[in-house]
């Protein structure tokens, strides 16, 4: 779980470092940085801001080292407003959109990044699997999984496509 601290700027990671050194790390959720702003360090069931204040110049520092030195190689990603790093996390990004025939093109002066920790959570699809296998046919009902933010939907949907891969012919939307 340490590795996640290379994709910040060295003072960025030096502060998680320090402050997250007697919490929980497999419980890390998200580290969300803003520009001139504090950093929130969101743990399973609680939220902590830290005291040290983010620079502008840190932010891009942090996104530098988080697209391996080449923003403009990810700019498909950035336009979306995420971007994935290696092991899965996923990187949100706000700032300013360049919108151009109505799409966004770009966003630039990026102003916040919001790091999501990629994990497994085994036999998190369990108790919904009842819902959504029909056994006696060896066949998957309609589903469309709903709930809140922060739900880990998609953790549910991933375990359970996992354990039933080779069993199932399913679609992800």
């Amino acid at each position: 779980m340490l590795e996640i601290f290379n994709f910040f700027s060295t003072n960025i990671s030096q502060i998680l470092k320090k402050e997250l050194i007697d919490k929980p790390l497999n419980e890390l959720e998200e580290i969300r940085i803003r520009s001139n702003g504090y950093i929130t360090v969101k743990l399973n069931n609680s939220q902590e801001v830290l005291k040290e204040k983010i620079t502008y110049q840190e932010i891009l520092e942090t996104l530098q080292i988080m697209c391996n030195n080449s923003i403009y190689s990810y700019q498909n990603e950035i336009k979306n407003g995420y971007i994935t790093v290696k092991g899965g996390h996923r990187v949100g990004i706000a700032g300013d959109c360049v919108i151009e025939n109505g799409k966004v093109t770009n966003i630039r002066y990026i102003s916040s990044i919001n790091f999501r920790v990629a994990r497994e959570i085994i036999g998190c699809s369990n108790i919904a699997l009842q819902y959504i296998l029909n056994t006696r046919e060896n066949t998957i009902y309609n589903t469309l999984i709903i709930s809140p933010p922060g739900i880990r939907k998609d953790y549910t949907s991933k375990g359970y496509c996992k354990k039933h891969k080779y069993r199932y012919r399913w679609n992800w939307v």
